[in-house]
């Protein structure tokens, strides 16, 4: 598994524009924000126990070879997931190290030194 910070994020989507964003945060975390796009599987229910359908339903959107970024709200729990994802034979993980919360960051330091709101151009693929 490779690593990427937030600060990281627009160069891994111009050399990988087809990747996939796998986001692992609860349904609530999600109204905070997320990328467009994105496919949201939680890595635990609600009452915080693995989900069971956790690899069935990535597997429904995400294929092994594809490239995949997986995001939770500060790292851990996409750590834990993108884990799996190579243990069962997917080849270009990246793990978000400082989760949605870091995206957060980057992008209102952005804003604040004059950029747009639109700092990650996503597309799905």
């Amino acid at each position: 598994m490779r690593h990427l910070t937030a600060d990281g994020m627009a160069a891994f989507f111009l050399l990988h524009p087809r990747a996939k964003v796998l986001d692992v945060r609860f349904a609530y975390e999600r109204e905070a924000g997320h990328l467009p796009g994105d496919h949201h599987v939680p890595w635990y229910t609600p009452d915080w126990e693995p989900n069971r359908g956790f690899l069935d339903r990535v597997l429904q959107c995400i294929a092994p070879e594809d490239y995949v970024l997986v995001i939770c709200r500060s790292g851990h729990r996409s750590c834990e997931a993108a884990a799996l994802l190579e243990t069962i034979g997917f080849k270009h993980v990246y793990n978000l190290l400082d989760g949605y919360e870091g995206i957060q960051e980057v992008r209102q330091a952005h804003i604040a030194a004059g950029g747009s709101r639109m700092l990650f151009q996503y597309r799905r693929a």
